[in-house]
């Protein structure tokens, strides 16, 4: 063959070659086509948990995974990868009752017709704790606590008050750590006679309630080590005799992202918003009288502060509940109501409009929405989940007792205080069993 040819020969096929790879690349790279429907025909396994792998086939998914959306519910899924006819997903932590799987891309979102089987894989364990009802420092293993109310920063700090056993204070707990320390312990209250916790998890400030003096509260700093300083809000001179001539008790203060305000209210049913720098207070909201138990912000929708009522709440229909008060109007119709139904000292599980607990007591929130109560007379876990729903997640409802393992074998006795971790991650203050146990949900 001539040179020339050889040449040309050479062209031609490397031309082909190159074409073959560009369409190879071009199929490789087919998007998903807003004229042509979204086509949903089976997914596989039809059934799992948390973290489980999952294929979703159809037609006109496009290859470009950061374009596609996938839920669970309400729980979006994280997609690894398209192939156009065929989603890589991983199934989302705590979706809700019965989840339907929706693909979304663009502006079209279109449901499988059958139904995913969600089982949640739980395991409650203990932190620290050895049922001696005095608070002693130490080891996770060795240490002494009798906590009440619970809260995390984000650096995996647990921060338990306790005011029984003979002592009032607030302790560091942290399992990485191996360690629980107390920031401060007294013999004898009020000095801060403390209830509930909140941290600003972008500074790591801890704010502790002060229930006995009305404008009194106190913080902890992590650039300070944790050292306790006393802060007092400061009421015109109408909302402080308000407060002080009613029943002032506050149990709870709580950091609002929403509006970066903190929040407390005292048991006459009057709600405070107190600036975090100058610590200007003033009453936004006149609610029922009656003690409380549980506070907590929703950071799905940062404007929603709910809490929980004991059996003294006048009216009726407010005791043994779930209030929420919308920050955005706290006075304007409907801004504080009761979600869950009347008639406590029972136990229901469902939707929350059909729910019912016993002595509810601390409440917290994961960061998709899930609420978690600790539910003291029942003597277990439940869970609100963001759709509505209350399941037992912990516990044997109305058995009160102390066992480590799966949801359905594990035990608790009175149960007070919660919190939640970035992870999801759930910690309960055991109460009567004097233990910090911790129960972890995929």
């Amino acid at each position: 063959m001539r040179p020339e040819k050889q040449i040309f020969s050479y062209l031609v096929l490397l031309f082909v070659l190159l074409s073959s790879c560009k369409n190879e690349e071009a199929d490789l790279n087919k998007g998903y086509d807003p004229t042509k429907p979204i086509v949903l025909t089976s997914f596989s396994p039809m059934e799992g948990g948390a973290k489980d792998k999952i294929l979703l086939d159809g037609e006109n998914f496009g290859t470009d995974a950061s374009k596609i959306k996938v839920y669970f519910n309400n729980a979006r899924a994280s997609v690894v990868s398209s192939s156009g006819n065929r989603i890589y997903a991983i199934v989302p932590r705590l979706p809700g009752a019965d989840p339907r799987i929706s693909v979304v891309i663009g502006s079209d979102s279109v449901v499988y017709d059958n139904m995913f089987v969600y089982t949640a894989k739980a395991q409650v364990t203990t932190v620290t704790g050895t049922g001696d009802k005095n608070f002693e420092a130490g080891t996770l293993n060795q240490a002494h606590v009798y906590g009440k109310y619970l809260e995390l920063d984000a650096e995996g700090n647990i921060f338990m008050s306790w005011r029984d056993g003979g002592s009032f204070g607030v302790a560091r707990i942290n399992e990485k750590e191996n360690i629980v320390t107390a920031l401060y312990e007294i013999a004898s209250s009020p000095y801060p006679y403390s209830n509930g916790i909140t941290v600003d998890r972008a500074t790591g400030v801890v704010t502790v309630s002060h229930e006995s003096v009305p404008e009194v509260f106190f913080s902890f700093d992590p650039r300070e080590a944790w050292m306790m300083r006393q802060r007092n809000a400061r009421f015109s001179v109408a909302d402080y005799n308000s407060i002080v001539w009613a029943d002032r008790y506050a149990n709870f203060i709580s950091f609002c992202p929403y509006d970066g305000y903190l929040y407390t209210r005292f048991r006459d049913g009057k709600v405070a918003k107190i600036h975090p720098d100058t610590y200007e207070a003033t009453i936004v909201h006149q609610g029922p009288y009656g003690s409380q138990y549980g506070q907590a912000i929703n950071p799905a929708k940062p404007w929603e502060l709910y809490m929980t009522l004991h059996s003294n709440a006048t009216p009726n229909e407010f005791r043994q509940g779930i209030m929420v008060l919308d920050l955005r109007d706290p006075n304007g119709t409907g801004g504080f109501k009761r979600i869950n139904a009347p008639g406590g000292s029972g136990f229901r599980d469902g939707p929350v409009k059909e729910a019912i607990f016993n002595l509810p007591k601390d409440i917290k929130f994961d960061n998709t929405g899930n609420m978690f109560i600790a539910d003291y007379g029942n003597h277990c876990i439940r869970m609100l989940s963001a759709d509505g729903i209350v399941t037992t997640v912990a516990g044997q409802p109305g058995t009160a007792g102390y066992k480590d393992g799966g949801p359905v074998e594990s035990q608790f006795n009175q149960p007070w205080g919660v919190a939640v971790n970035e992870q999801g991650d759930i910690y309960i203050a055991d109460w009567s069993n004097a233990r910090i146990r911790k129960l972890v949900i995929e």
